[in-house]
C-alpha cells in the first residue's frame, strides 16, 4: 500500500467525522429550541436519537482519522470508515429526515446494518492489523 492511501483515508474520514460533528450540534441547537416544543413525543425520540448516532459517529470517524493519520494501514481501516459514513448519513438521516421533512424511515435500517458492519470491520482491523 502506498503511503498516500492512510493519509487520504485519515483526511477524508476526519472531514466528515468533523461535519458530523458540526450537522450534530447544529441539530442538538435547533432542536432543543425550536422543534422539541413542537413536535410529538415520536418525532422527540427520533430526534434524540437521530441526533445521538450523529455524534457518536462523528467522534468515531475522526478517531479513524487520527488513526490512518498516525500510520494505521489497510484496506479495512477505509472500509470501516465509509461504511460508518454511509450508514450515519443513511440512519441519522432516515430519522431526522423523518422528523424535519417528514420523509420516510425505509433506510433507517439499512443505515444500521451499515453501522454494524462498519463497527465489525473495526473490530476485526484491530484484532489483526499488524503495527505501523
Amino acid at each position: 500500500m502506498d503511503g498516500q492511501r492512510p493519509a487520504a483515508t485519515g483526511r477524508l474520514a476526519g472531514a466528515v467525522g468533523a461535519l458530523f460533528g458540526l450537522a450534530a450540534t447544529a441539530l442538538a441547537a435547533i432542536g432543543s429550541h425550536a422543534l422539541a416544543p413542537a413536535i410529538g413525543t415520536e418525532d422527540l425520540r427520533r430526534l434524540v436519537l437521530g441526533i445521538a448516532l450523529l455524534f457518536v459517529h462523528a467522534v468515531l470517524l475522526v478517531a479513524i482519522g487520527c488513526i490512518a493519520r498516525r500510520g494505521g494501514h489497510g484496506l479495512a481501516l477505509a472500509v470501516a470508515a465509509l461504511l460508518v459514513a454511509t450508514g450515519t448519513l443513511l440512519f441519522s438521516g432516515s430519522l431526522l429526515g423523518r422528523v424535519l421533512f417528514g420523509w420516510s424511515t425505509a433506510l433507517a435500517p439499512v443505515g444500521g446494518g451499515a453501522l454494524l458492519a462498519g463497527w465489525l470491520v473495526l473490530a476485526i482491523w484491530f484484532g489483526f492489523a499488524r503495527r505501523a
